[in-house]
């Protein structure tokens, strides 16, 4: 996957985790990993909630 296919997915995915959607679904609709999806749920989602919070 490029780098512009992989930061779509990535867009993609995290919209996906937003709305609640399941794991599985997202892999299959992203082609992303597991591990991808941790990565943006830790880096991406939770990090900006706990900044937000915070004001």
């Amino acid at each position: 996957m490029n780098r512009e296919g992989k930061n779509a997915a990535s867009s993609k995915a995290k919209q996906m985790l937003i709305d609640g959607e399941s794991w599985d679904d997202i892999m299959k609709e992203t082609g992303l990993r597991q591990k991808d999806l941790k990565r943006i749920q830790t880096n991406e989602i939770s990090s900006h909630i706990l900044h937000v919070n915070k004001l």
